[in-house]
């Protein structure tokens, strides 16, 4: 019996074993089934980098796969990545095929070998046909859903297969199979492998990448970054202008001045006496009784062979101007072979030196040579005297009195200082009025061609001055002066505005030069009180270049797209040859630049005044 059961039973345990197998032979085709080739076609886009289409590939679970590719894609930039992305197909067991039009992409495919469909067969696309009986070429992309990627589709067997409830009834209420496990039965879980992938560059690549950047990022430098400043100076010049105008006396002309004629001013009169008392020290001196001259001896030489008569009074002078004379006659005898001709005599010291000075005791000296000083210059070396011992005796007492020459140099040093003394006394009258006048008005005295009238200087010495025994005196003078002044800024005003009307139209008044105003009389009407002079004043123009005018953002601009890319010193002397500019100073950053920058706005422009001494 038990034998039996148990060949009963085998038919039902084979069964069982027949399902278990087929259900697993099943799940593993599904889990292990071959990836139908006619559906695998990759898109890649114009932009599409080389790891990018690598995924998309690596996701195809094929071995021959289709990557359609645009006109100008990025991946036929260089044979590279074709090289790259081949090699790592390869190494995915995959085989690639190339749909492109591009001729770029078909000469680099077909140099590394990629086959590429490109053409059309009997008027329709040939990687795009389901007639051929190619599995291969069987590719239908009328869908995305027939052409989209799926990780785990299985293969369909040829032979066909039994379900579950077919094999149960075949079995006719033999025992049942237990399949439960068989539906419940789960897939082996596949792990997704990482879809970025990071690929050895190649050295000689890596090298030119860097080297292209590097240079890349040193052409962006060198053009985007110089800049340079550029310093004008226009070119100046003095302007000048002289105009007539009339000084009208207020009083008598007060209703024409009313009317303001043009290039007319008022006028005011001023008359003034001024007075000025001068302090004399006087320099006549004479001895009093205490006082003595020095005397003593000296030896005449002569140089010559006749002999030199000298007579009483005969002065012997040294080279500090003290003076002695002979006392008598002396005859000095002429040279000999034995030597110079000589004679000693006795002199005596006059009470003052030949600069006036008392000598006294300044007489007492020692040795010393003297000369004839009323001889000729080229006859004082043949007879000179000479002084072996000291002159003694000197006394210095005299008496200071006022003499004539003290009185006429007293006289005119005061008539002096009273002529200069009515200018300036003139100038500080002007000067009070226009601080009694208020607001901002401001007198001018009108001076030179004898604008300034000075009366007769009178100056009185009294009768009993000369010869007095005085150190010092004083002396008293007066002088009457008038002028007339007028309003300074009433005429610089007139000769501004005429200034201003030379001035050349593409040219700007910098500077007007309020000092260098003058004038010249050249008419004085005392009967009607009118002045006319010829007054003259100058100013320095420039060149009108100024960046917020157009004119001047015009010049500019003209001069930035002439000098862009330009050696700075050819530059320099281009802008220094036109006539608007000066001087042209130029900084550049970095400082070792030695060209202009291209780009026009990294040129900028500051304009300087031009400075002018007048």
């Amino acid at each position: 019996m038990t034998e039996k059961k148990k060949q009963k039973t085998d038919p039902i345990e084979k069964l069982q074993k027949e399902v278990k197998q087929d259900a697993s032979d099943e799940i593993e085709a599904v889990e292990d089934g071959e990836v139908i080739s006619t559906k695998k076609v990759v898109y890649a886009e114009i932009d599409d980098e080389i790891t990018s289409i690598y995924d998309k590939i690596r996701a195809v679970n094929a071995s021959d796969v289709y990557v359609v590719l645009p006109k100008r894609a990025a991946l036929f930039q260089s044979i590279v990545n074709l090289k790259i992305l081949k090699r790592k197909a390869e190494s995915l067991k995959k085989k690639l095929y190339f749909v492109t039009n591009d001729k770029n992409g078909l000469y680099l495919a077909n140099a590394v070998g990629i086959t590429v469909y490109d053409k059309a067969i009997d008027g329709r696309p040939a990687l795009f046909s389901t007639e051929t009986n190619d599995d291969k070429l069987r590719i239908t992309p009328l869908k995305a859903s027939i052409n989209s990627v799926a990780d785990n589709t299985p293969t369909r067997l040829n032979e066909r297969k039994l379900s579950i409830s077919e094999l149960l009834r075949k079995d006719k209420g033999k025992k049942t199979v237990d399949v439960t496990k068989l539906s419940t039965a789960k897939p082996k879980e596949k792990k997704d492998k990482p879809r970025f992938v990071i690929v050895a560059p190649n050295r000689h690549a890596l090298i030119g990448l860097t080297a292209l950047s590097v240079f890349i990022l040193l052409s962006i430098i060198y053009i985007a970054l110089p800049g340079v400043t550029v310093f004008i100076t226009p070119s100046a010049s003095v302007l000048e202008k002289s105009v007539n105008i009339t000084l009208a006396d207020f009083q008598r002309n007060k209703a024409e001045l009313d009317t303001n004629p043009a290039q007319m001013i008022a006028s005011y009169p001023i008359d003034l006496t001024v007075t000025k008392t001068l302090n004399h020290i006087v320099t006549g001196k004479k001895f009093s009784e205490r006082g003595a001259n020095p005397s003593g001896k000296i030896t005449i030489y002569n140089t010559t062979n006749q002999e030199w008569p000298l007579i009483p009074k005969t002065r012997f002078q040294t080279k500090e101007g003290l003076v002695f004379r002979l006392t008598d006659t002396v005859v000095v005898p002429p040279a000999t072979s034995l030597g110079l001709g000589q004679i000693e005599a006795y002199v005596v010291a006059d009470p003052t030196d030949s600069y006036g000075s008392i000598i006294g005791e300044r007489g007492n000296i020692g040795p010393t040579k003297f000369f004839l000083p009323g001889l000729k210059a080229d006859s004082q070396s043949k007879v000179y005297g000479e002084s072996k011992a000291n002159m003694t005796g000197g006394v210095t007492d005299f008496l200071s009195y006022v003499s004539k020459e003290d009185i006429a140099a007293a006289t005119a040093k005061l008539h002096d200082e009273l002529i200069k003394a009515a200018t300036v006394d003139l100038r500080s009258a002007v000067a009070a009025k226009t601080k009694l006048v208020e607001g901002s008005t401001a007198y001018t005295l009108l001076e030179g061609d004898g604008a300034i009238k000075i009366g007769e200087v009178k100056i009185t010495v009294p009768p009993d001055l000369e010869n007095k025994d005085l150190k010092q005196f004083d002396l008293t003078g007066t002088v009457q002066v008038s002028g007339v002044y007028y309003e300074r800024d009433q005429m610089l005003a007139i000769l501004k505005s005429e200034l201003i009307l030379k001035k050349s139209p593409q040219k700007e008044l910098l500077q007007v030069n309020d000092d260098s105003a003058s004038y010249r009389i050249f008419e004085w009407d005392e009967a009607r009180g009118k002045i006319k002079l010829t007054a003259n004043i100058k100013g320095i123009e420039q060149f009108s270049i100024d960046p917020s005018m157009e004119n001047g953002q015009r010049f500019l601009q003209n001069i930035r797209e002439h000098i862009a890319g330009k050696n700075i010193e050819d530059a320099k002397l281009y802008m220094q040859n036109l006539p608007e500019i000066n001087k042209v100073e130029i900084e550049s950053w970095p400082a070792w630049a030695p060209t202009i920058p291209k780009l026009a706005d990294n040129i900028d422009f500051e304009i300087r005044n031009a400075v002018l001494v007048q």
